[in-house]
């Protein structure tokens, strides 16, 4: 009995061929996790230009209650500085003994300031040293628009945190997208390597990078 022992033409022709033998199963489903790396890139990257227009949207409607809080406070502000300038002039009439210029600008008090002037008064402040100073302290006079600025402010501070919790889930989808690439170069590159350690650790890389941002997707907002 003799061993039969191939020759170098033989060694070279059969070799090629259980390479390739080997490889086979490596295209298909390489192919199989490009296409599903192919289509979740795509799908983050829509997410995330989708939140980013949210995010886009939502600090636009906060600079614009933020600019209206702002004007609600100046033009109170204003006002106050007129009931102010009336009321002075109005103590300035009655240190002169001139009721008559007193009473002219009492008349023309707005509603809300003759309501504090009036609530001032029965606290009767010549007499009284525990009254209050003025009219216009907080428990008598309450500046115009002061309530609605306070609320445009909380619902400009809610806006925010939304666009910043939007931009966020952004850049996370981005991120993903990311990932998705990585997993379309290795699942690629799989298929190319000679050495089957090569070739299988970047297979199983491209799987571990897709399962893992497959996850993280999952449990992004849509």
């Amino acid at each position: 009995m003799s061993l039969r022992v191939k020759t170098p033409s033989e060694q070279s022709v059969s070799s090629p061929r259980e390479k390739a033998e080997k490889k086979k199963w490596v295209e298909p489903v390489a192919a199989l996790l490009m296409a599903l790396a192919t289509l979740s890139t795509a799908w983050c990257s829509y997410q995330s230009a989708a939140w980013t227009r949210q995010s886009n949207r939502l600090m636009n409607e906060f600079n614009s209650l933020e600019r209206k809080a702002g004007l609600l406070s100046l033009q109170g502000l204003q006002q106050a500085t007129i009931h102010t300038a009336m009321f002075m002039e109005v103590l300035a009439a009655k240190q002169a003994g001139n009721e008559q210029l007193a009473n002219f600008y009492v008349e023309r008090f707005p509603p809300d300031v003759r309501k504090a002037y009036d609530a001032w008064l029965a606290q009767k402040p010549f007499e009284n040293p525990n009254a209050d100073p003025h009219p216009f302290v907080p428990n008598l006079y309450q500046i115009r628009g002061t309530r609605d600025a306070a609320e445009l402010n909380s619902k400009a501070v809610s806006t925010v945190e939304k666009a910043r919790s939007a931009g966020s889930i952004s850049g996370q989808y981005l991120a993903n997208t990311v990932l998705f690439a990585a997993v379309l170069f290795f699942a690629s590159a799989s298929g190319r390597f000679e050495q089957r350690r090569v070739r299988m650790v970047a297979f199983a890389f491209a799987t571990a990078v897709f399962l893992f941002a497959l996850v993280r997707t999952a449990t992004l907002p849509i």
